[in-house]
């Protein structure tokens, strides 16, 4: 995969600690997407949604099936998104060296947060909150640690936008038009409370004219833009791409909504302050959180089921290799070949270069065949290698040799 800063500072860390590496990564990444939880509930609270309208954002962020993916597998997008809404939450203090250092953490992770930074760091500049020398400092820290690591591995400065416009079939890029492609990918993942959530932020930013609802809005939908227009361009933009930007609108949902419902609760109560007791409020909390939750409750058992065979597929892998010989014999009869998704796992237990694990066999060849998913059928395939034999195989995994001059 291409280069990202501060996930290669925890793993260049971690690979003093031998084979439980990944675990120490799988940690740190899950640690991200729980605190991104935490602080959605907080950033919608303090956003005018009050305690319900941060239960409803943390709630529906939560369960999310592509949320609750992403995190367990270990992807970096729980950590980006607890760093920007770190962000948000210290701008909203009035902690704006704070705000601009985690967003500077966040600009870490994903090339797109540079615009936004970019243009938060000259307002900084603008008013005069920071030094100069320390937003410009920063920006230029960010930028060398994307670029010069890069052009000292590969001698190729933007190697890690080369790799990320070469995508997998299927993706929005290849798409008739993929910025309606990302735009419907985005529409999919927001359920109807939060549509209904976001229609009460719109008429709460009207009313009120708040410039930080304004500010989670615009930045919700200056992400969705940048995206589109990477996909457009060439990048794959897929779900993973999308999870910040509708994070951002999961918790300005959550502001909408509790903002709404306090303001039908006065209305209707016609000045008498509503009950403050723990009973009626504990209620309320926990209505919202169920209905921002429901719509995605019916996808949380299948999730989990496509989690646990992900797992299996990873947690097989080292007792297939030994039944085969051992990672040296593989190795020894020929190049390591497996289906898309299964190539970190496969070069972790051979002990070689994600980059030396092909998908495409071609003899002398050892292929681990598998099934990505229950239902789906074995790849890659072995038309190409010849004659072969099974050296290991289980309900998922095959290992195949195909090695030099056939023996």
């Amino acid at each position: 995969p291409s280069w990202k800063p501060l996930p290669v500072a925890f793993t260049t860390v971690f690979s003093f600690f031998g084979s439980i590496a990944p675990d120490l990564w799988l940690v740190v990444a899950r640690a991200g997407a729980i605190a991104a939880i935490v602080l959605a509930f907080r950033v919608a609270r303090r956003l005018g949604g009050g305690i319900v309208g941060g239960a409803a954002a943390a709630a529906a962020l939560a369960i999310a099936p592509w949320w609750i993916r992403n995190a367990a597998l270990g992807n970096s997008e729980g950590l980006l998104v607890a760093f920007v809404l770190a962000a948000l939450d210290r701008e909203l203090a009035g902690r704006r060296r704070q705000a601009f250092l985690l967003a500077c953490a966040a600009a870490l992770l994903r090339p797109e947060v540079w615009p936004l930074l970019g243009v938060y760091g000259l307002w900084i500049m603008w008013r005069r909150h920071l030094p100069v020398r320390l937003v410009l400092g920063a920006g230029v820290v960010v930028l060398a640690l994307w670029l010069l690591p890069e052009w000292w591995g590969s001698g190729d400065l933007l190697r890690a936008a080369h790799r990320a416009k070469d995508v997998n079939p299927g993706a929005p890029t290849f798409a008739e038009n993929p910025a309606v492609a990302v735009l419907e990918a985005a529409g999919e993942m927001l359920t109807v409370p939060l549509l209904v959530g976001l229609a009460a932020a719109a008429g709460l930013l009207v009313a009120r004219r708040d410039r930080m609802l304004a500010l989670v809005g615009g930045l919700a939908v200056a992400w969705l833009a940048i995206v589109v227009y990477m996909t457009s361009d060439g990048f794959s933009g897929n779900q993973r791409y999308l999870i910040a930007p509708i994070a951002l609108l999961i918790v300005l949902a959550g502001a909408g909504a509790g903002a709404a419902l306090a303001a039908a609760l006065g209305a209707r109560r016609r000045g008498v302050a509503p009950p403050t007791g723990a009973g009626p409020v504990a209620i309320a909390v926990l209505a919202a959180a169920v209905v921002f939750a429901a719509p995605s409750l019916h996808r949380f058992q299948p999730t989990l089921d496509s989690l646990r065979y992900q797992a299996q597929l990873t947690d097989a892998l080292p007792g297939l290799i030994e039944q085969a010989g051992g990672a040296a014999r593989l190795k020894a009869c020929g190049d390591p070949y497996t289906g898309p998704f299964l190539v970190p796992a496969v070069a972790w237990q051979l002990g070689v270069h994600s980059q030396q694990v092909a998908l495409e066999p071609r003899r002398p060849a050892v292929v681990f065949r598998v099934h990505t998913t229950r239902t789906s059928p074995a790849v890659p395939s072995l038309r190409t290698v010849g004659d072969h034999v099974t050296a290991a195989h289980d309900g998922s995994w095959r290992i195949v040799l195909a090695c030099g001059g056939g023996g």
